[in-house]
């Protein structure tokens, strides 16, 4: 009778151990590691999570809870479940209150996940680790709305951090710009509408790496730049040089642009070089 008790015992906790993994259609399994409301979200509608993913070395890769952004996946048409990866698939399985985990190689992580080449030298037999848990499941809008909020706060925090930690006296835009004027020597300054010059250099605040820079480029100061340079630009006079510190939703935003990843947040070093009225759109040039 108690050999036959524990082997019943033994049989439950196998069967909730089973219980507990799922597969993707695709056939990626992942554990549930609390589970939700059941509720999972329909066509449309975005699921909202925080992650921490790191690898077998212990290297953290990302962890949203830190950074104070959650991650986010909308659920497409089910007409394009065969073609999403495991992690996607995943996302529909969710719910509202689900914490998972999910591991991967990091070989296949980047051919199915990234869909890109690995970065030379990698371990791609390292296996990477997501673990997951589901906040809410919303529509688009009211996702947007309650994320840029908390993208514009960790933005001013990571400028704070960075110009403390360079020892750098920075000037305040209202906006949440921050700016160092090297030079006021009372030249005309542009306003909207003027063709202006510039010598510039773009930078990523998260690495230093340059993504844009002109010795010379002309244009004129209207809605078509970002927001942070029709706000910066009028500091200066003709002739003076500065560096803007540019939060992302005055940059690029969410959706980023040619080279330039959602939520960057970047730095400037411009020199205006002239201001005029007119630009000559077929040679590019202040007139």
């Amino acid at each position: 009778m108690i050999k036959s008790l524990s082997l019943l015992f033994v049989s439950l906790l196998v069967f909730a151990a089973c219980s507990n993994e799922k597969e993707t259609p695709s056939g990626m399994k992942y554990k549930v590691l609390r589970k939700g409301d059941g509720v999972t979200p329909k066509t449309g509608e975005v699921l909202v999570f925080d992650y921490f993913l790191k690898d077998s070395k212990d290297s953290t890769w990302a962890n949203t809870w830190e950074d104070g952004v959650p991650a986010a996946s909308q659920i497409g048409d089910s007409s394009s479940i065969a073609l999403e990866d495991g992690m996607t698939q995943m996302f529909r399985m969710l719910s509202k209150g689900d914490s998972v985990s999910a591991s991967m190689k990091l070989g296949e992580f980047f051919k199915k996940t990234v869909r890109s080449a690995p970065p030379a030298n990698l371990d791609t037999n390292r296996v990477l680790t997501y673990t997951i848990s589901v906040h809410e499941i919303t529509s688009v809008e009211d996702y947007i709305e309650k994320r840029e909020p908390k993208v514009f706060d960790r933005d001013v925090r990571t400028i704070d951090k960075f110009t403390e930690r360079n020892k750098l006296q920075t000037q305040r835009d209202t906006t949440g710009i921050q700016y160092i004027l090297h030079s006021n020597l009372g030249g005309v300054k542009p306003q909207m509408g003027n063709c202006i010059e510039v010598k510039y250099l773009g930078r990523f605040m998260r690495n230093g790496r340059i993504f844009d820079g002109a010795e010379s480029a002309s244009f004129p100061l209207t809605e078509n730049l970002i927001q942070g340079w029709r706000i910066g630009l009028p500091l200066l006079g003709k002739g003076d040089s500065a560096t803007f510190f540019i939060p992302s939703r005055l940059a690029y935003g969410q959706r980023g642009y040619q080279g330039v990843p959602p939520d960057a947040v970047l730095i400037f070093d411009v020199k205006l070089l002239d201001v005029k009225n007119d630009y000559d759109e077929v040679k590019r040039v202040c007139k």
